[in-house]
C-alpha cells in the first residue's frame, strides 16, 4: 500500500540567495541553451546540481556527478541551502492559463515508501530509455538525494485531500515564483493531524506516474543497492523517494501532445506517401494552421495524424478503417492500447509502413517536442527529415491503461506544467 511520510526537506535559503533565479525546469527538457542561461542566471542554480556541464577533461574521478556533490556539500555548509527542523510535506500550487482561462493544479511534495514493483500501487504508463536511468543514477549515488520530485497523479473522492491543501494555502507561501509564465507557490504543512488525513486517503489509492518514471526506475534500482549494503548504512532514507501528489479530479491537470521528429527514415516524400495511401486518407495544406484545426477538430474515434516534410507541405492523415489496427498490431495484446493516437504512430506508421525500427535502433532518431512550431524549423533546416503530430493523449486513457498494467511508447504524455527543481530537496542520508 501507498505510504507517504513528512521529511525535512532541503531549501534554498532565501535571505542569501533570490528564488527565482535558483530554480530550474526539469532536466529532460533542458536544452543546451537553456543550461547556459541557468548556469548565468545564479552561481547556485540547481542546475549544476540536476544538469551539470561536461568537460573534456572528465574521468571516473572528476565528472558532472562528482561535481554535483561537491556543490550540494559546499551550499550546505555555507548555508545557501537550508533543512528544515521539522517534518513537513509541502504544498505546492502552479497558477497558469491554458485557451485563455486560468487554471490551478493543487498537491503536495512528500516522501513516499518504494514497494516491490511486483506489488507496488505505483503505477507507470509508458517505457523508459536506458541512457536516462543510468545517467540518473549515477546523480543519485553521489549525491544521495532526491533533487526532483516524481510527478504523480492519484483519485481523490469527496476532494478529501483538496480540501486539506486548500486549509494550508490560506497562509503565506514560503516560495511565490513566476516561472516561464506559471505561478508557483510552495507551503509547509507540518501539522500531525492535518497529515495523518492525508496519509489515511493516500493509503489505498493507486499512484499514477505523470512524470519521472525514469527517476522512479532508478530509486527503485538505488535502494536495492543500498539494501545490499545495508550493514554498512546509517539511514534507511533510501527505501524513499521525493513524490509530487495531485488529484487527478482537477480542472488544473493538462495534457499536451508531444510530437515526433524523424532525422533519418531512409526514404523520399513520394515514397513515404505511397505507402501510407492504403491505410490513411490523405489532405494537403499549404498552411500548418489549417493542419493543426482539422486535427483539433477531428470526432473521437477518428484517429488522425500531421505530417510535415521538406516540400513546404503539410498533411493530415486520417486511418481508412479501424480493423488496420487489429490487422496489423498484432504483438500488442490490449485492444485499448492499439486504439490510443502514440501507439498507432509508432507501430502502423513508423514500424509497419516506413519500417524505422528495421531501418535504425538508434533511439536518438526521434526527436521529442511539444513545440510544432519548433518541428517545422528542424525540417526546413534540414536537421530532420519529417515531423509527425499527435493530438494529446487523455487523462482518463493514461489511468486506465496504466491500472492494467499496459505501457505506452516513450513520450506518450506531456503533462504541464512541469514541476520546478530547487523547490524541496530530500536528503536519503
Amino acid at each position: 500500500m501507498p505510504q507517504i511520510k513528512p521529511f525535512r526537506g532541503v531549501l534554498y535559503n532565501s535571505k542569501k540567495v533570490d528564488s527565482p533565479t535558483v530554480v530550474a525546469p526539469p532536466y529532460d527538457v533542458i536544452s543546451p541553451q537553456i543550461q547556459d542561461e541557468l548556469y548565468r542566471a545564479n552561481e547556485y542554480n540547481i542546475i549544476r546540481l540536476i544538469l551539470g556541464k561536461e568537460e573534456a577533461a572528465d574521468s571516473k574521478r572528476s565528472n558532472k556527478y562528482k561535481r554535483a556533490n561537491r556543490f550540494f556539500t559546499k551550499w550546505l555548509n555555507n548555508k545557501i541551502l537550508i533543512q528544515d527542523t521539522k517534518p513537513s510535506v509541502y504544498v505546492y500550487s502552479q497558477e497558469y492559463f491554458h485557451k485563455d482561462k486560468k487554471r490551478v493544479r493543487l498537491g503536495f511534495i512528500a516522501r513516499m515508501r518504494i514497494e516491490d514493483p511486483r506489488k507496488s500501487k505505483v503505477l507507470p504508463h509508458e517505457y523508459t530509455f536506458a541512457k536516462p536511468k543510468q545517467d540518473r543514477l549515477q546523480l543519485i549515488r553521489e549525491t544521495k538525494a532526491n533533487l526532483s520530485p516524481i510527478f504523480t497523479l492519484f483519485q481523490d473522492e469527496g476532494n478529501k485531500v483538496i480540501s486539506i491543501l486548500k486549509g494550508a494555502i490560506k497562509k503565506r507561501p514560503i516560495f511565490d515564483i513566476e516561472y516561464e509564465g506559471v505561478r508557483n507557490k510552495v507551503w509547509r504543512l507540518a501539522d500531525k493531524g492535518s497529515i495523518k488525513k492525508i496519509q489515511a486517503v493516500i493509503d489505498d489509492k493507486d499512484i499514477y506516474i505523470a512524470d519521472g518514471h525514469h527517476r522512479y526506475e532508478v530509486a527503485v534500482s538505488y535502494r536495492d543497492e543500498m539494501r545490499k549494503k545495508q550493514q554498512r548504512q546509517k539511514s534507511n532514507g533510501h527505501n524513499y523517494v521525493m513524490m509530487y501528489l495531485s488529484p487527478l479530479n482537477q480542472k488544473g491537470v493538462t495534457v499536451f501532445s508531444t510530437h515526433r521528429l524523424i532525422r533519418d527514415i531512409n526514404m523520399g516524400i513520394k515514397e513515404v506517401l505511397k505507402r501510407l495511401k492504403p491505410y490513411f486518407y490523405i489532405k494537403a495544406f499549404k498552411s500548418g494552421k489549417r493542419l493543426f484545426e482539422e486535427m483539433v477538430s477531428a470526432k473521437v474515434g477518428n484517429y488522425v495524424f500531421g505530417m510535415y516534410v521538406n516540400n513546404k507541405t503539410f498533411y493530415l492523415l486520417k486511418l481508412k478503417r479501424e480493423t488496420i489496427l487489429d490487422d496489423v498490431l498484432k504483438d500488442d495484446h490490449s485492444k485499448e492500447r492499439k486504439r490510443l493516437d502514440v501507439s498507432i504512430l509508432h507501430g502502423l506508421v513508423l514500424d509497419h509502413i516506413i519500417g524505422l525500427r528495421k531501418h535504425t535502433q538508434d533511439e536518438d532518431n526521434i526527436i521529442y517536442t511539444r513545440d510544432p512550431n519548433y518541428a517545422i524549423n528542424m525540417v526546413d533546416k534540414g536537421n530532420c527529415q519529417v515531423a509527425f503530430f499527435l493530438n494529446p493523449t487523455k487523462v482518463h486513457q493514461v489511468q486506465s491503461l496504466a491500472k492494467k498494467g499496459h505501457r505506452m511508447p516513450h513520450k506518450s504524455t506531456y503533462f504541464y506544467p512541469k514541476l520546478l527543481s530547487g523547490l524541496v530537496i530530500n536528503k536519503l542520508v
